[in-house]
């Protein structure tokens, strides 16, 4: 699928009255729900990507921005880094049905299914494209969060605050394809634990990389 037209300047139409109000910051913009288009939002941002992908979801079931992030999983000249929330991705038929269907062994995409590092739910709802366009806020990817919850989704074009936000979520990233490996692990172990090696590196990356 080729990056559908994407214009910072023209995200006015996915405002309920067609405009931002006036002296809004040139390189921040923020939709509401039920009020504003948040779906149509993120299907044109995400259809833009060409170069990379990068998102932290807690809630993902939205089957119209999965097909666009599908197509970008089967780009080989785009990065795809995906970091889901455990609880999330097993809680639903429409989520397992996406995972199921999902290329993490294409080259160029990474799939992570997890915790936070504290071993808590990973509630953020975060994408970075191109290394340009940020997109945070309470809206899970969901038509029920886009178009019927009350929401918001904030669309920030900076490269700088993109790089802040891509350090953390490739943190989490990290963390989550440990946990994944050790769960791997323990199930080619016939459901014992990890070696006592494996627990002290990850009580190390709990700790802040220090082994003991």
């Amino acid at each position: 699928m080729p990056g559908q037209p994407f214009s910072w300047d023209d995200l006015d139409r996915f405002k309920r009255n067609g405009r931002f109000i006036a002296h809004y910051p040139q390189n921040v913009k923020s939709f509401f729900s039920p009020d504003d288009d948040i779906h149509g939002v993120l299907g044109s941002l995400l259809s833009s990507a060409e170069q990379s992908v990068v998102l932290n979801m807690f809630g993902y079931d939205d089957t119209d921005l999965d097909a666009i992030i599908k197509s970008k999983l089967e780009n080989e000249h785009v990065y795809v880094q995906m970091s889901l929330d455990r609880s999330q991705s097993k809680s639903g038929k429409t989520e397992r049905q996406i995972l199921a269907a999902w290329d993490n062994e294409y080259f160029g995409n990474s799939i992570a299914i997890g915790t936070s590092s504290k071993h808590a739910i990973s509630h953020l709802k975060m994408v970075i494209v191109d290394g340009i366009y940020t997109v945070k806020g309470s809206t899970n990817w969901s038509l029920g969060g886009e178009q019927k919850q009350d929401n918001e989704l904030t669309v920030c074009n900076s490269a700088i605050v993109a790089a802040e936000a891509r350090a953390v979520l490739d943190r989490n990233h990290d963390f989550m394809l440990k946990q994944m490996a050790e769960a791997a692990a323990k199930d080619r172990n016939g459901g014992k634990p990890a070696r006592a090696s494996t627990k002290r590196f990850m009580r190390a990356v709990e700790a802040g990389g220090k082994q003991r």
